[in-house]
């Protein structure tokens, strides 16, 4: 227990050291964060800190909504390629997750409110209270859910530790593959695969609608 707290506090104060340090580029990354060519331009100019760069905002992002975490999922796999931008957004993604639902069931409720709306908190109270890893899976992934809100959500309810790590390190890793890859090789991908991808969106985006719509229903549906 002590030397995990001392490891999340070690990169707690490693990613506050490197934000002042890149402070200036991180204040001209977020500027141009909606606009993908922009922000590869401005990590590229950055040669050999890029990567630095990248996986402090992509941590930043849980923490902060005004940083577009899918840009910057996209723009890894632009710039780094797909192996390694897979690697950077999955691991900064699951770490600032993690810090995130630690942080949360640490200091509770007064914590969480700094970075959720009291009102989203309390929306998703009664809807996470004794669900599965499942839910959490799908509602850190599927759009129409506030999925980094929901760190802070599990923070506060029942769910042990290790499910909800389970459940972090699965939807953040199938994100960051679906959206890296499309950064690496959108460029590259055929007209016929192209329709597919848009067919298995469309589903996606239904699924998630349907999920919310059970969900402000009151019926469980993920047990």
């Amino acid at each position: 227990m002590k030397l995990r707290i001392t490891l999340i506090v070690l990169g707690v104060c490693a990613s506050a050291g490197l934000a002042w340090h890149y402070r200036a580029a991180l204040y001209f990354g977020w500027t141009l964060a909606s606009d993908q060519q922009a922000l590869a331009a401005l990590m590229q100019a950055y040669a050999g800190r890029a990567e630095a760069m990248a996986f402090l905002l992509l941590v930043m992002q849980v923490f902060l909504a005004v940083i577009p975490g899918q840009a910057l999922m996209i723009v890894s796999g632009y710039v780094f390629g797909f192996w390694k931008g897979l690697l950077i957004t999955w691991s900064s993604l699951v770490l600032a997750s993690q810090v995130a639902f630690w942080l949360a069931r640490r200091l509770g409720r007064p914590f969480a409110v700094r970075f959720v709306a009291h009102e989203t908190l309390s929306r998703w109270d009664g809807l996470s209270f004794n669900q599965s890893i499942a839910f959490y899976v799908f509602t850190m992934l599927l759009p129409l859910f506030p999925n980094d809100a929901m760190c802070y959500v599990a923070g506060l309810s029942p769910m042990p530790g290790r499910k909800f790590l389970a459940a972090n390190m699965l939807a953040r890793f199938i994100a960051s593959l679906a959206l890296v890859y499309f950064g690496a090789f959108g460029g590259s991908i055929p007209v016929w695969a192209w329709v597919v991808i848009g067919a298995g969106a469309a589903v996606f985006a239904a699924t998630g609608w349907f999920m919310r719509k059970r969900l402000w229903a009151g019926k469980e549906i993920i047990t």
